[in-house]
């Protein structure tokens, strides 16, 4: 009996309550706050990149930076779906095989210095520090009448269990794809413990998401008007000169003139007079 044989055998004997299964909140609150460090590095060259844009068309900041992260998260969210199907469905799929399907070198390919990655035995993840190669491996598996392969990336494969979803057998996942750790009680249910290194990444990445955000409404609207909104007073009125402008104006009883096309303009207060030359122009009055 082979070696992947054995360890079928052996996980297999750590049965899983039936599904469905309860998720538990913690591991919700984990996939909702991730902290990934490609994450905040695409983050940062939005913010940094195009500075020069930024400058000139601070709202278009914030339009993008909204955009990225909506971005993020509908790439989180479509893998927390797969992981949390897994937790309520998924049963342990039977290894076949292991296949070394790349490993990275000095001259190319991705290697690691120091850095945290997971590697399994079994149900048991440990995430050392890891400096060396980046591998891909391709793991077959066998679920019922079904047999799949699924590619494990980063840290070589040894013998991590495999969970798979008998609903839909081709969605499987090694443990080592799960942020934080698989423990079962006596009955076979999840327990929702979460490490102390996962619980401060969760809390630094609420801190950089709430950051982000402010940011985003600081250079969109502060950025836009420094003093804030300018005033069109009686003894002086606002004129509005050019194209595709959008921006918020106040009125205390002055005249706003706007001269162009394809502007969009917000004036708050009550204003005189609000005069308008040109194409596609929208005004919102706003109290």
């Amino acid at each position: 009996m082979s070696s992947f044989d054995d360890v079928g055998d052996h996980v297999g004997q750590r049965e899983l309550a039936p599904a469905p299964r309860r998720v538990p909140a913690s591991f919700l609150l984990a996939e909702l706050l991730p902290f990934r460090w490609w994450y905040l590095w695409g983050m940062f060259m939005i913010a940094v990149a195009l500075i020069a844009v930024w400058g000139a068309f601070p709202l278009a900041f914030s339009i993008t930076a909204v955009a990225a992260l909506v971005a993020i998260y509908a790439y989180q969210l479509y893998g927390t779906s797969q992981r949390l199907a897994l937790l309520k469905w998924g049963e342990v799929a039977t290894v076949d095989g292991a296949e070394t399907l790349t490993r990275g070198t000095y001259y190319s390919g991705t290697t690691w210095y120091n850095a945290y990655l997971p590697v399994a035995s079994g149900w048991t993840v440990q995430r050392p520090r890891y400096s060396g190669p980046s591998t891909k491996t391709k793991v077959s598996y066998r679920l019922g009448d079904y047999q799949g392969d699924i590619v494990v990336r980063g840290r070589e494969y040894t013998d991590g269990v495999v969970l798979a979803d008998p609903r839909k057998p081709s969605r499987a996942l090694c443990v080592t794809a799960f942020a934080y750790d698989l423990d079962r009680d006596e009955s076979g249910n999840w327990v929702g413990r979460l490490r102390p290194r996962l619980v401060v990444g969760m809390v630094v990445w609420l801190v950089v998401m709430i950051g982000w955000l402010t940011l985003a409404a600081f250079v969109g609207v502060t950025l836009n008007h420094p003093d804030g909104p300018p005033t069109a007073t009686r003894s002086n009125g606002v004129d509005v000169v050019g194209n595709d402008k959008m921006a918020t104006y106040a009125c205390d009883g002055g005249d706003i003139d706007i001269v162009g096309d394809d502007n969009a303009v917000t004036v708050t207060g009550h204003c005189h007079k609000v005069r308008v030359s040109g194409d596609d122009n929208v005004v919102i009055q706003k109290s």
